[in-house]
């Protein structure tokens, strides 16, 4: 009986061991600070990998094996990881290139001015800028227009140019034409005379 209840001691143990364990990863799975703990680690390790993506350094197998088993283990945010998976390509891409991330987060940092409403300093701005433009403006239709008026004034003459010179071909092509005909013409009268 002593053996008996050394073993249900045991196995009581062993299972209270067992049960504990999965307790404490239910527990970890279900407390809000330990998922936002493990949220935050993982945007931690994102952006130090971006940065060294974006330097150039290189990691080794072994940290993307770990950084891989630590999102699979994660389980949670599958829907966020789907959305942060068009940066991480934008950042494979780039990788090594610092020009290239730069152009990239100069475009994203434009899309986003463009999204945000003017502040008062940019509008400010925008109205001591006003009066200059509108002066560029006027400034660069009257050079268009000059430009217009001598574009058609060269265009006339050249017109006139060429009405002169068709003019001139014209009558020179009548005066050849004259002569040919009055040769024919005297070609065929010696031709009927000698006949």
């Amino acid at each position: 009986m002593g053996e008996e209840s050394e073993a249900l001691k045991s196995d009581i143990e062993r299972r209270r061991e067992s049960m504990s364990g999965t307790i404490d990863a239910i527990e970890d799975r279900v407390v809000p600070s330990r998922i936002i703990e493990r949220r935050r680690t993982a945007v931690k390790e994102r952006v130090n990998g971006m940065k060294e993506r974006v330097m150039g350094s290189a990691h080794s197998a072994g940290d993307r094996a770990s950084a891989t088993t630590d999102k699979i283990s994660d389980g949670m945010g599958h829907a966020a990881d789907a959305v942060t998976g068009a940066p991480q390509q934008v950042q494979r891409a780039t990788a090594g290139s610092p020009l290239i991330a730069g152009a990239v987060a100069f475009g994203i940092g434009a899309l986003v001015a463009v999204l945000l409403p003017e502040t008062e300093p940019e509008q400010r701005a925008a109205a001591a800028v006003q009066p200059q433009l509108a002066a560029a403006t006027e400034a660069m239709k009257d050079v268009g227009q000059q430009t217009l008026e001598t574009a058609k004034s060269s265009a006339q003459d050249a017109a006139q140019e060429i009405k002169g010179s068709a003019a001139e071909h014209a009558s020179d092509v009548t005066a050849e034409a004259r002569d040919a005909a009055a040769h024919v013409k005297e070609t065929a009268q010696q031709g009927s005379s000698s006949s």
